[in-house]
């Protein structure tokens, strides 16, 4: 017996076994141990690629949210109230504001060009009249002459901690009058719009999320309590606030393994940080390792029983798979290797090939997301751009209907608003529309489709036109209308008319379709909210400059009238009794006259006609001494 198994074990067919055996182990290990390693290390790198860009285009989403306070502190400062250095006239114009200027749960303040406060909402007797030059907020705005934001500063009331977004107050003459200056409340406590904006923008659902200040200190955290608290230490926060946009693997404070994405924010001295676990972010490559090592089992034993039938049958797929693994590892994932075999091996090769295509998948469906998403921030940017730009509100609703076009790649357009006596929906604006049918289209609320969004206030989706008993086929007929996005447009608490968007060809709308004609009908409202404050605002400095003109005359012109006319009426006795003082008295009528005649000619320069601007100079002058000597 012993002779017999020493016999096999020095037996050519034994030596042969083991000589194949032990390289194939060493083979296949290698093989597993690469692929899995090259897996691990393309999905890290697509993981921190993906969490930079997603990092950066939220920064970008936060400077977006920031521009609306911006803008909302711009429009403020261009009252002509604020333009002047009366403090009353000052906290009067932020009170006709208050209604807006509320977001501000800090309150908003007026810094003159010394950087003394001279205005407050809420009023704050106890800082009126403190000097902030010192403030940066207030030394980049007045330097700049542009918005600034501030780090956490102990501004607020009662010395709060707050965040400052200040703008410059241009005057007519494009010179610095002064910064206002709006605040957020910080801390774990503190429930605003700015917290609130930051919060709708929904960054990082899967992971932790923080905004720190140019200090490292802590303005937002998705949990509260780290609000406020010293991040300077951390390396990631480092990063951020000396410019960097990047993505590292990192640890979070209790110690648990993460990749966190940094970007700054612009036209900010903040930064963002997002941290997601890396066990989450990589939970599929653990599965793929039980996987790699059964197949590495099954390399072992397999190569045993068939090494008889040829080991170069066996080598040359694991060859091929060595070359395709290494091509993974350099990022060329469109690998396949072909493996006749019919055992583990073309298995090997088969999940092989399945972990290729799925990695290329992923790779494009991560550019595919982002280059989407990137899409539609640039269309509703341009849609801004677009529809923000007008004042005129009519301007505004065809500018609206033009950009829906365009951007939801519709067919036709509307916004229909309330008719004159305000009890009907009529076409406001519209493209794409026949004129006839633009001039009969009328709604009563709770009549049709439109009829019913107006009654309910809420959106509407109309998928196959002719099967929706809603729809008024007398005017989708003649139109060819058969799918169709309706949304209310509401301003001021009320509803002022309804949006929507035609397709000629019956379609289902998918949620990104919803959220972009939901975000470019929410666009539209703030749009003609700006178009009817500017009207009112024309009107009332029309009426201003009516009574100012009014008291003009009458404290000039009329004066010198009636002492003309005083003059005029004892003259012919001041003849009979002494003419020598008749002729001084009719040299005083005539200097009173021509000095009316001035003071007239000043008065209707000031309006602006077109001999003024084409006036020489000297001839401006010497009118106005005249006025002044008359």
């Amino acid at each position: 017996m012993r002779r017999e198994f020493r016999a096999f074990t020095h037996g050519l067919r034994a030596k042969i076994i083991l000589w194949s055996f032990i390289p194939t182990i060493t083979i296949l290990a290698a093989v597993a141990l690469l692929t899995f390693t090259a897996y691990q290390q393309v999905t890290e790198d697509l993981v921190i690629a993906r969490d930079q860009e997603l990092t950066r285009l939220s920064a970008g989403q936060l400077s977006a949210e920031m521009k609306s306070y911006i803008d909302l502190l711009s429009e403020v400062a261009r009252n002509p109230n604020i333009h002047q250095t009366n403090p009353a006239k000052q906290n009067t114009a932020l009170q006709n504001f208050s209604n807006r200027l509320v977001v501000f749960d800090g309150g908003v303040v007026i810094l003159d060009t010394f950087g003394k406060v001279t205005g407050a909402l809420p009023e704050r007797p106890g800082t009126m009249g403190e000097d902030w030059s010192d403030r940066l907020y207030f030394q980049q705005s007045v330097l700049n002459a542009n918005p600034a934001f501030s780090n956490i500063i102990a501004d607020g009331p009662e010395g709060s901690q707050v965040i400052v977004v200040a703008v410059p107050i241009i005057g007519d003459q494009s010179e610095v009058l002064g910064v206002l200056a709006g605040m957020f409340r910080t801390g774990a406590r503190a429930v605003s719009s700015f917290y609130g904006g930051i919060v709708k923008q929904r960054i990082g659902e899967s992971g932790t999320t923080y905004i720190v200040d140019g200090n490292g200190r802590v303005i937002y955290h998705q949990d509260a309590a780290h609000i406020g608290e010293d991040f300077s230490a951390n390396n990631v926060v480092q990063r951020v606030l000396a410019g960097e946009t990047g993505a590292i693997r990192s640890q979070d404070v209790d110690g648990i393994d993460t990749v966190a994405g940094y970007a700054s924010i612009p036209g900010t001295p903040w930064g963002l940080v997002t941290e997601e676990r890396w066990a989450t972010l990589t939970g599929s490559v653990q599965g793929y390792r039980g996987f790699l090592a059964v197949t590495l089992v099954l390399g072992v034993f397999i190569p045993v029983v068939l090494v008889s039938v040829g080991i170069q049958r066996i080598m040359d797929p694991i060859e091929s798979l060595i070359q395709a693994a290494k091509e993974v590892a350099r990022g060329n994932f469109n690998q396949t290797i072909t493996a006749k075999t019919g055992d583990e091996i073309a298995e090997l090769a088969r999940q092989f090939n399945r972990m290729s295509l799925q990695l290329q998948e992923s790779y494009n469906q991560l550019e595919q997301r982002v280059a989407d998403r990137t899409k539609e921030l640039a269309a509703l940017y341009r849609a801004d751009e677009e529809v923000l730009r007008h004042l005129r509100l009519d301007e505004v609703l065809q500018a609206l209907v033009d950009v829906a076009v365009d951007i939801l790649q519709a067919d036709k357009s509307a916004v229909l608003v309330w008719d004159p006596e305000g009890q009907r929906l009529v076409v406001g604006a519209s493209r794409g529309f026949n004129p006839e049918t633009a001039a009969r289209v009328s709604y009563a609320p709770g009549e049709g489709v439109v009829g019913k969004v107006v009654a309910s206030g809420e959106p509407a989706v109309v998928e196959e036109a002719r099967d929706n008993p809603d729809v008024l086929h007398h005017i989708t007929d003649p139109e060819g209308i058969q799918s169709a996005m309706l949304f209310p447009i509401k301003t001021g608490g009320k509803i002022f008319g309804v949006f929507d968007v035609n397709y000629l060809e019956p379609r289902a709308f998918g949620e990104e379709e919803k959220r972009s004609f939901l975000a470019l009908a929410q666009r539209a409202a703030l749009a003609i909210e700006n178009a009817q404050l500017y009207e009112q605002a024309q009107l009332a400095a029309t009426i201003e400059e009516r009574q100012r003109l009014a008291r003009d005359l009458h404290d000039a012109v009329t004066q010198s009238l009636f002492s003309s006319s005083l003059i005029a009426e004892v003259l012919p006795r001041l003849f009979e009794r002494n003419p020598e003082e008749g002729h001084k008295r009719v040299e005083e009528l005539r200097q009173l006259t021509r000095g009316a005649l001035a003071e007239m000619r000043t008065l209707l320069m000031e309006l602006r006609p077109s001999a003024l601007e084409e006036a020489e100079l000297t001839d401006l002058l010497r009118q106005l001494r005249e006025a002044f000597v008359g």
